[in-house]
């Protein structure tokens, strides 16, 4: 026998662990409205559908009684059209994207991939250090409408992972608008020690299971991690000796690190650590040793980065860099990280490196113009 949308409802709302109230609040409907649905003594009303069918995960036809795609299929529909659309290097791609995505949450409020994809682009769009990226006058609205995501993120969600990341970007939005009271509050969600990881305590599972290619493999994942962690922070405390004036400490920050990932990956192209939101360590270390009046060991850094990009899309596949086939340290060779590039992403890329403010000195150099053109010949 085929059950009432009423009683579809209260089996719904008894699974999820929701009262009656808890479902109106996330409906902005009145608790008695839902009894009537349930008691069927009325219906919701037709614009309640969609909202109903997001919030407990299912398809409207589910609601219906009718068998059908779930809403977290109909947002990863959304979602791949959104990445369709976005074109690297022009914003108005991204902005489009951006709105498609809040689109879909209007007819799926409190879905959760709608809701972290929308959050993490949103976040992309809202940092004035994003370059191009920057959605300039529209910046403050995004950031107004992440911050309401995340929030709702931080309310709803069960996954600790997923926490800490709305979290994270509260602290990056909230800074960056000089906000440094609610940021400092919301950096005060997160754990002191690093090795609260899933990875870690993984290991510690295989270890006891006697499962060591589990362990190496989780063991591997964690160090991974946390190299990339490393190259994030080397950046920034290189990035803030820059800013206090102290060039030398910089250079000697990004040279420690380059030395650090030399002794773990010898002379093989290691993984690319060297390319985080904070900055190319390689262009970084230019900027320092311009700061000094040193050109020459600029130019050389500025070459560094160049050629290691170039190493790498040496050894492309079918035309992408894949991260994994990289991996040829001990420490890191077993990781269930990826990653992968196609080779006109990376020619942008190279040449948005090449175009930064912080190595303009630099442009006239003929070493310079010679990697201009060691781009160019990357075969697409």
């Amino acid at each position: 026998m085929n059950k009432s949308m009423g009683q579809i409802i209260k089996g719904l709302r008894k699974e999820r662990n929701l009262t009656q109230e808890e479902l109106a609040e996330r409906l902005n409907v009145t608790s008695q409205a839902v009894s009537k649905w349930e008691n069927e003594t009325g219906m919701p009303d037709i614009s309640q559908i969609i909202p109903l069918a997001s919030v407990f995960g299912v398809s409207t036809d589910f609601l219906f009684g009718i068998e059908g795609t779930t809403a977290d299929e109909e947002a990863m529909k959304l979602i791949r059209e959104a990445d369709e659309m976005m074109e690297y290097g022009r914003l108005d791609s991204y902005l489009a994207a951006w709105e498609k995505l809040t689109a879909g949450l209007k007819s799926y409020p409190n879905n959760h991939l709608l809701l972290h994809s929308c959050a993490e682009l949103g976040l992309s769009l809202s940092l004035p250090e994003n370059g191009w990226l920057y959605a300039g006058e529209r910046a403050k609205e995004i950031a107004d409408e992440t911050i309401r995501q995340a929030n709702l993120i931080i309310s709803c969600s069960r996954n600790i992972t997923d926490i800490l990341r709305a979290h994270q970007i509260l602290v990056l939005i909230y800074s960056a608008a000089g906000d440094f009271v609610r940021a400092a509050s919301e950096a005060q969600s997160f754990p002191v020690r690093t090795d609260f990881t899933f990875y870690s305590n993984m290991a510690i599972v295989n270890e006891y299971k006697k499962d060591y290619a589990g362990e190496i493999s989780s063991l591997c994942s964690d160090i991974d991690y946390s190299l990339q962690q490393l190259e994030n922070n080397a950046a920034k405390l290189g990035k803030a000796y820059l800013a206090s004036g102290d060039f030398r400490g910089a250079i000697s920050v990004y040279e420690s690190f380059f030395a650090i990932m030399k002794a773990i990956f010898k002379d093989d192209c290691p993984p690319p650590y060297h390319d985080f939101d904070s900055g190319d360590c390689y262009i970084l270390l230019a900027e320092a040793y311009l700061a000094i009046g040193d050109n020459d060991k600029a130019m050389d850094s500025v070459e560094r980065s160049i050629t290691y990009w170039l190493g790498l899309a040496e050894k492309s596949v079918d035309g992408r860099i894949m991260r994994k086939a990289l991996m040829n340290s001990p420490l890191v060779k077993e990781t269930q990280a990826d990653f992968s590039m196609s080779l006109s992403a990376l020619k942008e890329k190279l040449i948005e490196k090449l175009s930064s403010a912080g190595i303009e000195p630099l442009r006239e150099n003929e070493r310079f113009r010679k990697l201009y053109e060691r781009i160019n010949r990357i075969i697409l």
